[in-house]
C-alpha cells in the first residue's frame, strides 16, 4: 500500500468516525445536502497534504501576483508551517489566539481533528511548536472549535460526548520543547458543539449546535473554569450554527449595555437577535431571513455596528460567494440592503472586522482582505488576498478559519489538513484601526 492510499484510508476513517460520533445533531450532518457537500470537499482538500508540503520561512514578497505557487495581492508571506510538524493528523478547522500579558508572547491555538496545537508566533518568521492538548478520550471530529477567556482555553468538537475541555494557558510559559499536555477541567454536561463564543465581559461561553440542547444555543458560566456550569439552553430555533455575543454598544441605544446575541441558524435560514442578559428569560428581538437563504452561517460587522455582512455557506456554491448585507441599526428590525456577489466562486466562511478592514476566510479562495468602509454601500472590494488553493476555485476545502492581525501584525490563516500560514498585509491592504475586532474578544 503506497503512502497516498494509506493516508486516504486514515482520512476516510477520521471523517466516518466524526460523522458517526456526531449523530443526527451534527452541525453538518452527512444526511443533509450541506453535510454531504462539505464532507466531500473536506476529503478533497487533503489531497495537497499527501505531498507533505515543506516549511517556508520568509518574508516572501508578493511579486507579479504570486508568492511561490500562491496567487496573491498586497500581502507578504512571513512563514508557512506544515500541519505534520505541529501535531499532525489529517484534518484541521478552527483556531484562536492567546496573548500572554506577562511574557508578551503570542500564540496560535490550532485546532486539529484530534487535539489542539500550541504554536508560539511571537516571531512570525520563526513559529515554534510548543505542544499539544489531545482531544478528550482521543475522539476525532472534522470540526473543532477553540476560544480563550483570560488565560484559559476552551475547546469543543462536533462529536457526541466530547464536552468542553479547559486548559490553563499559563502552562505554556517557559516551554522549550514540544509537550503533550493534559486538560485542567472537563465539562461533561454538553454533548457536541459546532462553534464556541465567549463574552469576555461576562464570562459566559455560548456553544452552538449541541444535541443536548436540541441543536440550540447552550450558555455555560466559565468564570471559574474548573467548575463550569450550564445556565441556559435556548432551543427555540431549528438550529444554532454560530453565535456572536457581547455587551452591546452599538447605535440602538435602547439596548446599550445589554448582553446581545446574534444567532446564525444555519438551515433555519434566519438571523435571530436575542437579548440574553437574563439567562432565565431570553428575549427574541428579531428573526430575519433573506431571499434564497440556504445555510445562514456567520457574519461580520462594520466598525460602527450599523451593518452586518452575512455569509451563506451553501447558497454560495451555486454562483459565487454571497455577501448578504443588512442594516442593523435597529436590533428589532434589521433591514436587507443587498446581496453582493464575490467575483471568485469559493464559499465564504468566517469573517472578522478590525477598523476599516474585514478579514474573510473563503475556503478555496483563501484569505480575502476587504475594505469594510464599502460594505454600507453594498460593495465588496478586496484590497488584498492570498489564495491557499491555487488549483481549486470552488467548493468547501482549504481555508476554514482566519484570525485578525495579531499584535505583531501577522494574520494567521489555516489550511485544512495542510498547515498554518502567517501573512502580513502591505500597501492598500493595511487598514486603519488596530484595536480588537468588535466585539466580545
Amino acid at each position: 500500500m503506497d503512502m497516498r492510499t494509506r493516508n486516504l484510508g486514515v482520512v476516510l476513517g477520521a471523517i466516518a468516525l466524526a460523522v458517526a460520533a456526531a449523530g443526527p445533531a451534527a452541525a453538518h450532518d452527512t444526511k443533509s445536502e450541506e453535510g454531504r457537500a462539505e464532507a466531500a470537499a473536506v476529503l478533497k482538500a487533503y489531497s495537497p497534504g499527501w505531498a507533505a508540503p515543506q516549511a517556508i520561512r520568509g518574508p516572501v514578497a508578493c511579486t507579479n501576483g504570486m508568492i511561490e505557487k500562491y496567487p496573491c495581492k498586497n500581502v507578504e508571506l512571513l512563514s508557512f508551517t506544515p500541519q505534520n510538524t505541529i501535531g499532525g493528523s489529517n484534518s484541521s478547522s478552527s483556531m484562536w489566539e492567546w496573548y500572554d500579558e506577562q511574557t508578551k508572547d503570542e500564540y496560535v491555538l490550532f485546532g486539529r481533528d484530534n487535539g489542539i496545537s500550541f504554536v508560539k508566533v511571537t516571531d512570525p518568521l520563526k513559529p515554534v511548536y510548543v505542544g499539544n492538548l489531545p482531544s478528550y478520550n482521543g475522539v476525532k471530529a472534522v470540526w473543532t472549535d477553540v476560544r480563550v477567556y483570560k488565560n484559559w482555553m476552551f475547546t469543543g468538537k462536533d462529536s457526541v460526548n466530547n464536552g468542553i475541555q479547559a486548559f490553563n494557558l499559563e502552562k505554556l510559559r517557559g516551554v522549550t520543547s514540544p509537550q503533550t499536555f493534559k486538560e485542567d477541567a472537563h465539562y461533561k454536561g454538553l454533548t457536541n458543539s459546532h462553534t464556541l463564543w465567549i463574552n469576555q465581559k461576562t464570562g459566559f461561553l455560548y456553544a452552538s449546535g449541541a444535541s443536548s440542547c436540541n441543536k440550540g444555543l447552550t450558555i455555560i458560566d466559565i468564570r471559574d473554569p474548573k467548575n463550569m456550569k450550564q445556565v441556559a439552553c435556548y432551543s427555540s430555533e431549528v438550529y444554532s450554527h454560530e453565535a456572536l455575543v457581547w455587551n452591546y454598544n452599538g447605535p440602538d441605544t435602547r439596548y446599550t449595555g445589554k448582553e446581545i446575541a446574534f444567532n446564525f441558524t444555519g438551515q433555519g435560514h434566519t438571523l435571530s437577535v436575542l437579548d440574553v442578559t437574563d439567562k432565565s428569560s431570553i428575549k427574541v428581538l428579531s428573526k430575519t431571513s433573506y431571499t434564497g437563504a440556504s445555510f445562514t452561517h456567520q457574519g461580520c460587522f462594520t466598525e460602527d455596528m450599523k451593518f452586518l455582512n452575512i455569509n451563506d455557506e451553501t447558497a454560495s456554491t451555486a454562483s459565487g460567494s454571497w455577501n448578504i448585507i443588512f442594516n442593523i441599526e435597529k436590533l428589532d428590525a434589521p433591514k436587507f440592503v443587498t446581496n453582493a456577489k464575490d467575483a471568485h466562486k469559493a464559499v465564504n466562511h468566517n469573517c472578522y472586522t478590525v477598523g476599516n478592514r474585514a478579514y474573510q476566510a473563503s475556503y478555496s479562495a483563501g484569505l480575502r482582505i476587504r475594505d469594510a468602509s464599502q460594505i454600507p454601500a453594498g460593495k465588496i472590494v478586496d484590497v488584498g488576498f492570498f489564495d491557499t488553493a491555487p488549483t481549486v476555485d470552488s467548493g468547501m476545502g482549504n481555508t476554514w478559519m482566519i484570525l485578525r492581525p495579531l499584535r505583531n501584525g501577522a494574520i494567521p490563516v489555516g489550511n485544512m489538513g495542510i498547515g498554518l500560514y502567517l501573512l502580513k498585509p502591505t500597501g492598500p491592504a493595511v487598514g486603519a484601526g488596530t484595536g480588537p475586532f468588535p466585539p466580545g474578544t
